[in-house]
């Protein structure tokens, strides 16, 4: 009786309710398609960037529109898992040659008006989910040291490079407290890159060692 109750009820909801496509690919996701998903590459002239999936794959899309509008936190705990093994080869290389490196966790901010707009950094999220798995805490979440001063254009494939990187110049601002450490940059999506490198030159000005980011696709 009560199956029955239930089969009726979850009916209506999906009648009144229906489960979004993308919520449908991404519920269905097991650990064998996450570990098929990832497709480690680099992105044109920028070494530094590493994300670790394709967005060409519709999958891929569904978790990033699931995340970044719907604000669907289902994908975290893959997502942090799959970022922080590919964080760890880097950081270790680094302390192989500096036993004192420093490193801090920083998800790309959005101004005051964008996060009221929106409700919520899916970036942060992101960052939050790495340091699930940072059980050794070999990075410090420090967001509180980078913060984006002035609201800036969607960036768009049909502007210029120049178009680009005037729209972002000078958005950011960086603490002294970055001087001298290793920054690791947590991003959704890298497209252009125009945001991430706005966003490290602003941090090597302020001192940073070195800055590499790592985001869910490119």
């Amino acid at each position: 009786m009560l199956k029955s109750i239930e089969k009726t009820w979850n009916f209506i909801l999906d009648s009144v309710f229906p489960p979004r496509k993308d919520f449908d690919i991404v519920k269905k996701l097991d650990e064998k398609a996450w570990r098929e998903l990832k497709e480690a590459q680099g992105v044109a002239d920028m070494d530094w960037v590493h994300p670790i999936f394709s967005y060409r794959d519709n999958r891929v899309r569904a978790i990033i529109w699931e995340l970044k509008y719907k604000e669907n936190t289902l994908p975290l705990d893959h997502l942090g898992k799959l970022l922080y093994e590919e964080i760890i080869p880097v950081i270790s290389d680094i302390s192989l040659f500096d036993s004192d490196a420093q490193f801090i966790l920083i998800p790309i901010p959005m101004t005051e008006e964008g996060r009221i707009e929106r409700g919520y950094n899916q970036s942060e999220y992101i960052a939050k989910a790495i340091l699930e798995y940072d059980v050794e805490h070999n990075l410090l979440y420090a967001p509180q040291w980078f913060q984006k001063m002035k609201e800036t254009t969607k960036q768009s494939r049909s502007q210029s490079k120049e178009e680009r990187i005037s729209n972002l110049a000078g958005c950011f601002e960086a603490t002294n407290q970055v001087e001298g450490k290793y920054v690791i940059l947590i991003d959704d999506v890298v497209t252009t890159g125009s945001t991430l490198s706005e966003a490290r030159k602003t941090l090597l000005e302020k001192g940073a060692r070195d800055v590499v980011a790592f985001t869910i696709a490119h």
